[in-house]
């Protein structure tokens, strides 16, 4: 039978395989085959001292919505794109470690889960906002299929027609169902440490958070940070005119960690004292805290004057008698100007923390507003702006700051203008950083009438064919780059010094792949039952004649196979017995797509053992399985694996044969 390329258990069939190890009893199958899980023996399992059972609560607090189940069953079925490189819109093919998708972001996720689930630091995403105006951009498809699959989870008809209805429309039932897979899925994405922040605005602020607390836990809830977006009210609103939006902040695991932001120098200005006593600028602070100790309520002497001051009443000094009149000797607590004051405590500024705790309120000073964010990009695109609403660098590159290191992978699968990899390459290039970004944009039309100078300029400026918010996305990221370059450059120019390899390079480039159906079954089957006696036959001699133009797009596919990063490189392996085209080498994978003579096979794999690469040994074989039409072939090379020390295991057999 068939099988695809994509055959890796989910993430949800290891967790299914594990409640089968530890609680065997808990897990039935009924008549049809389909899985059951007794919750009365999962109780028993884990409280058998609890004689009562399990309770089941009849009436819950839970977010519900026409069409929540078939929501949820759109996350985890199998992949339905493959991605096509297209390294002639990428920049830096080889060497960067970006990534820009075109495509549905919902079949870009269910591909990602393969070789980036648990590998994301930071997911921020700027999704629709239910505005309840014209029609929704993202129609994530109603087949019959789903149709069969909500009659089998127990759906009447009449709920079928409705649900069929409210797929791609602007209602709170179909926007929770547009959201809730892509959050399913970006939570299998997070690692353990990993956060996401989500921009939104008051028409669904609620039902997100009430949607996130069920995905990622209430207990995972960080915070609902404001951010002040405009700086002046519009006068034509008849209400009370909306002057923020929200960014909803929830973490994975506590493991989470969030970073210090760094002082600004308006901060640091407070310190402008210096009394030449080697410890630097500092500042007068308050001796006094809230927490009352009777032991900590005293009067203190000004030593100048005699004059006694207790605390303020219902407060207390900061520490005992005797500290403070050790900090009176060290000149570590200040009487005023004139020395004839009430006590107050020298801060030095380096004793200070190095950073800032974020606060839950953004304002357009910190981080941009609006209006901001749309001459960043007419100062990007020569005085044009061809996107509505885009989003200041200074907000993602401030939540970049508080939840990212200088390594992390950073995923925003809304990405609109690209702002998010300019905020990633901005902040990489001011500390040095070599955080990732992972993109994806859908190639959504831009209405000629309605955004005449966005389609203008895709369409003759840029000359594409078609006018989409991709190609503004990829040209924001191009022309972002080239910019910090230049400033890179110019303030190495200043120095008077070149950039040399101690300085970490700066990647301003990205792989471009576009999710693509597969007509040639190169990666996906269609299923034996839906396959004709003409199908087959076509499968076969498309089999049987493999095109060079399809090796690019099966190598790349296969790395979702391997779990490696659709940024790896791959070498073509070649040696005097080995022509190119055969052996291909990913990160620790060698991969065979052609057969060839043993003896030769033989001789490269020891030659790749002895290489000692950045991606360190090799260790695994993959055999792409429908351009190897020798079954002796395929015989061979087990006894050749087993000989040179593979396991049976880190040999596998990819592909439909």
């Amino acid at each position: 039978m068939p099988q695809t390329i994509l055959d890796t258990p989910t993430p949800n069939a290891h967790k299914l395989e594990l409640l089968r190890q530890h609680f065997p009893g808990a897990v039935e199958a009924d008549a049809q085959g389909r899985i059951r899980i007794n919750a009365a023996a999962l109780q028993l399992a884990v409280d058998p001292s609890n004689p009562a059972g399990v309770q089941v609560e009849e009436d819950g607090y839970e977010l519900r919505w026409v069409g929540k189940r078939e929501a949820y069953h759109t996350a985890f079925v199998p992949a339905q794109k493959i991605v096509q490189p297209l390294p002639e819109q990428s920049k830096n093919w080889d060497s960067t470690g970006n990534l820009l998708i075109k495509g549905d972001n919902l079949d870009a996720l269910r591909l990602l889960r393969h070789n980036y689930f648990g590998k994301v630091k930071l997911i921020y995403i700027d999704p629709p906002y239910n505005t309840q105006s014209d029609a929704f951009i993202y129609r994530d498809d109603f087949t019959a299929k789903q149709t069969e699959v909500l009659a089998q989870l127990g759906y009447a008809k009449e709920n079928i027609d409705y649900i069929k209805n409210i797929y791609g429309a602007r209602t709170h039932s179909g926007w929770l169902s547009f959201m809730y897979p892509r959050l399913l899925l970006a939570k299998d994405l997070l690692r353990d440490d990993g956060v996401i922040f989500i921009s939104i605005d008051d028409n669904e602020q609620a039902q997100l958070k009430l949607l996130c607390d069920e995905i990622f836990g209430e207990e995972n809830f960080i915070s609902t940070i404001i951010w002040h977006k405009r700086y002046a009210a519009s006068n034509d609103t008849s209400g009370i005119a909306s002057m923020h939006d929200f960014v909803l902040c929830y973490q994975k695991t506590d493991a989470f960690d969030r970073k210090l932001l760094p002082r600004t120098e308006k901060q640091n200005s407070l310190y402008k004292y210096d009394s030449n006593d080697g410890k630097g600028p500092w500042r007068p602070d308050n001796l006094t805290v809230k927490t009352v100790s009777q032991a900590y309520i005293y009067e203190i002497t000004n030593p100048n004057t005699g004059a006694k001051y207790p605390p303020t009443r219902g407060r207390c000094w900061i520490s005992n008698e005797a500290k403070i009149q050790e900090w009176i000797a060290e000149g570590r607590v200040f009487f005023g100007k004139d020395g004839k004051g009430a006590p107050q405590l020298k801060r030095y500024l380096n004793e200070v923390q190095e950073g800032i705790v974020p606060s839950s309120i953004w304002s357009y000073e910190e981080v941009g507003h609006t209006d901001s964010a749309r001459k960043e990009l007419k100062n990007i695109f020569n005085g044009n702006a061809p996107f509505d609403n885009p989003k200041p660098t200074g907000l993602i590159k401030k939540i970049l700051q508080i939840s990212t290191d200088k390594y992390s992978v950073c995923l925003d699968f809304f990405s609109g203008s690209g702002t998010t990899g300019e905020a990633v390459m901005r902040l990489n290039a001011e500390d040095g950083g070599q955080r990732q970004f992972i993109l994806v944009q859908i190639p959504q039309p831009i209405d000629p009438k309605k955004q005449k100078e966005a389609h203008s300029f895709v369409k003759e400026t840029l000359g594409k064919p078609d006018a989409t918010i991709f190609e503004i996305t990829a040209e924001r990221l191009r022309r972002a780059g080239a910019k910090l370059e230049a400033e890179q450059a110019a303030r190495a120019a200043e120095r008077g010094t070149l950039l040399d390899e101690a300085t970490p390079t700066l990647d301003t480039g990205f792989r471009v792949f576009e999710l693509v159906d597969d007509p040639d079954a190169l990666m996906l089957a269609k299923p034996l039952q839906d396959s004709t006696q003409a199908d087959q036959l076509a499968l076969q001699a498309r089999i049987a004649t493999p095109q060079p133009e399809q090796l690019p797009r099966v190598l790349h596919n296969l790395l979702f196979a391997e779990g490696l990063p659709l940024t790896t490189r791959i070498t073509p392996v070649t040696t005097a017995e080995v022509p190119e085209g055969h052996l291909y080498r990913a990160a620790d994978v060698l991969i065979v797509v052609k057969a060839l003579a043993m003896d030769a096979l033989t001789d490269a794999i020891r030659a790749q053992q002895a290489q000692h690469t950045a991606a360190g040994p090799l260790n695994y074989l993959t055999v792409y399985a429908p351009w190897v039409q020798d079954d002796n072939f395929l015989l061979g090379i087990r006894s050749v694996a087993d000989t040179l020390g593979f396991s049976q295991d880190k040999l596998r057999l990819r592909g439909v044969r």
